[in-house]
């Protein structure tokens, strides 16, 4: 216990100790740079040079070691990579010098970590090709369509201050330059430079179908404050949408303090925008004119909170080993972080969630915007299929007064065309009501109502609660209640809209079997008829082959060479007589119902009373009564009575029983 308790001093005393040296060293860096800064700059306006372009993204920032309520009440900067002011400012060889050192760090970031089945999805063509990491650029440089895939990509980032105004991350001058992923780069990749710009207490970063190695930019600048490797397989894996939110007793520290949402629908692929290859997509080249291209989409939307944990909770679960019995809860006002990854085919991603006009309290209210902004993408996209799916399933006006195009519909062709089109609207229809439920029940559990007060013990706790600027948080929170509550009842009834649709093409469907039943009835009593005639057909050409089967076999006989010579027409006749007109008769009878009944009975009649005679038992075929005995009987008979005289003792048992 004592030895015990020496460590854990010992390590307090170490944390004290680096706390320290972090806060110490953070301080000697901004004043360096500042200094640099400086000197940079006097020495541009003492030459007369223009202003060189600043860096849209400030990059040096202060490491939380606050722990204390006084603390937490200061907007903090959040924790990424540093980069030097002086290449900011002057834009020279230093700036192409701290390029190449991030190259370098990403270059080596994707050749060693260690990737998971997800993240090696996302980077095949990255990870796995070792010319592609020795490049000397490894973002296109230069603007316009490029083979990764980076001409599809967007971006929206934002810094936001100690105001809560988010101010919009410019990069356009890079852009135009050279590409948009380096753009894109260049925005992701430093936060916070010591200048004379405002610093920023939390970033909202969302980018749009990203090109692998952007991907792999993302993983870098970002995989110290989220778990990357889970954001990725939350976009490679088809599943159900869902909510990752209540962690506080993960193991994972960056779980912990972070809260994850991903979402899993469908939309309709955008004109010459082509899926990724990880996603599940229509990929037919040619499609048909009614044809609809879907394709699974995703989205992550995530929060990190900085700092340290302000609050330690049991973790109430029976079933929990020693290293996960306590949880941490994370301060809602600590610096932030709002990762947004999308990926969505179809250029219909909103534009418009975060603008200069908004302000933000803390880093939750901006997650649950950013997640808002999701809900009501998704619903668009939703009632765009419904839209289309309708007009698939929906004939034209013409329909009332085109014969022919009524008939189309009501006949299956021999494609199968209109089969083919129910079944898939009605499959498709059902499978967006599952995705539209699952979106539905990730809210309902990732946000109860103690949430949106701020009472929950682990998601978001105002330890504050009469506070002012907590109370202006629980306004802003409840109003987004009411947004999310609408949006919510929108997706319920599109449900129900989905669901009578669905009703719709059941009844289309079970009216073209119908119709096509019809039409196939018809058809076989045409058949019916067909085969009818063609039996009498073949009854008369047999009727017509027996008529001269008995005239051929009398023929035959006289035919012979071995009967006499002489000419005997009479014996001819009379022998053809005898036979054919019997033979007739017999044919002609049994060609009727009523002869061939009659035959039929005088057959079983004849057959029923050979049977008799062969089963009669005895010499004379009675039983000394006049009676028939039936062989059998007679058997059983005796051995009854070989059994008396030996039960009797007037005869022995037999060494082998007769067979019955």
């Amino acid at each position: 216990m004592d030895n015990t308790a020496k460590v854990e001093g010992l390590l307090k005393q170490l944390d004290a100790q680096r706390d320290a040296y972090l806060e110490t060293f953070s301080k000697v860096h901004e004043l360096l740079a500042q200094n640099l800064a400086t000197t940079a700059q006097t020495k541009f306006e003492s030459e007369g040079s223009p202003e060189s372009p600043r860096s849209p993204r400030p990059s040096a920032f202060r490491i939380t070691t606050g722990s204390t309520a006084e603390d937490r009440k200061q907007s903090e900067v959040p924790s990424t990579l540093q980069t030097s002011s002086a290449s900011r400012a002057t834009g020279e060889e230093s700036d192409q010098e701290h390029d190449e050192c991030y190259y370098v760090q990403l270059r080596e970031h994707l050749q060693n970590y260690k990737w998971d089945f997800g993240c090696k999805r996302i980077l095949e063509t990255v990870v796995d090709n070792p010319v592609r990491l020795q490049q000397e650029w490894l973002f296109p440089n230069t603007p316009g369509p490029a083979d990764d895939r980076s001409h599809y990509s967007g971006y929206q980032i934002f810094d936001v201050g100690t105001d809560g105004a988010p101010l919009p991350v410019d990069v356009t001058q890079v852009e135009s330059v050279t590409s948009k992923a380096t753009a894109i780069w260049h925005a992701i990749k430093d936060i916070n430079q010591p200048s004379k710009e405002r610093k920023a207490v939390g970033r909202i970063t969302t980018l749009r179908e990203l090109s692998p190695i952007l991907f792999g930019a993302v993983h870098l600048t970002m995989y110290r404050s989220f778990d990357v490797d889970e954001l990725f397989r939350h976009l490679v894996d088809s599943e159900s949408s869902s909510s990752h939110v209540h962690r506080a007793f993960s193991n994972d520290s960056r779980q912990q303090s972070s809260f994850v949402f991903s979402l899993e629908y469908f939309t309709i692929l955008g004109d010459e925008c082509k899926p990724m290859k990880w996603q599940l997509a229509d990929r037919q080249e040619q499609r048909a004119r009614h044809h609809i291209p879907i394709t699974r989409c995703s989205s992550v939307i995530a929060l990190s909170l900085s700092g340290k944990p302000i609050r330690k909770v049991r973790n109430p679960g029976r079933r929990v080993k020693n290293s996960s019995s306590y949880g941490h809860a994370y301060d809602p006002w600590a610096p932030w972080q709002v990762l947004n990854l999308q990926c969505y085919p179809d250029w219909k991603s909103s534009t418009d969630v975060h603008e200069s006009s908004r302000n933000y309290v803390n880093g939750p209210e901006a997650f649950m915007v950013t997640l808002l902004g999701e809900y009501r993408d998704a619903q668009r996209r939703f009632d765009d299929i419904y839209r289309r799916i309708t007009k698939l399933i929906t004939p034209s006006l013409n329909f009332m007064f085109d014969a022919s195009l009524r008939d189309a519909l009501l006949f299956e062709d021999r494609d199968f065309t209109f089969s083919r089109r129910y079944f898939w609207a009605f499959q498709t229809l059902g499978i967006i009501n599952d995705s539209i439920k699952s979106m539905i029940d990730a809210y309902d559990d990732a946000f109860p109502a103690s949430v949106w007060d701020g009472t929950h013990k682990t998601l978001w706790p105002l330890l504050e609660p009469d506070a002012p600027r907590s109370a202006f948080y629980r306004r802003k929170m409840a109003s987004l209640k009411q947004q999310f509550e609408a949006e919510i009842a929108n997706l319920r009834a599109l449900i129900d809209e989905n669901n009578a649709r669905r009703a719709e093409v059941r009844s289309l469907r079970d009216q073209l079997f119908s119709g096509t039943s019809v039409l196939e009835s018809r058809k076989s009593v045409e058949q019916t008829e067909i085969t009818v005639q063609q039996g009498h057909n073949i009854k008369l050409l047999t009727l017509v082959s027996i008529f001269f089967l008995p005239l051929t076999f009398v023929t035959s006989v006289f035919g012979m060479t071995n009967m006499p010579e002489g000419a005997h027409f009479w014996l001819f006749g009379v022998v053809t007589a005898t036979v054919c007109v019997p033979f007739f008769v017999l044919i002609g009878s049994l060609n009727t119902t009523r002869g061939m009944k009659f035959w039929r009975e005088k057959s079983g009649k004849r057959r029923d009373g050979l049977n008799d005679q062969g089963t009669k038992g005895g010499e004379d075929g009675n039983d000394g009564q006049g009676e028939p005995v039936t062989r059998s009987r007679s058997a059983q008979e005796g051995i009854t009575m070989r059994l008396m005289k030996w039960g009797t003792g007037k005869s022995e048992l037999p060494q082998k029983m007769p067979r019955r």
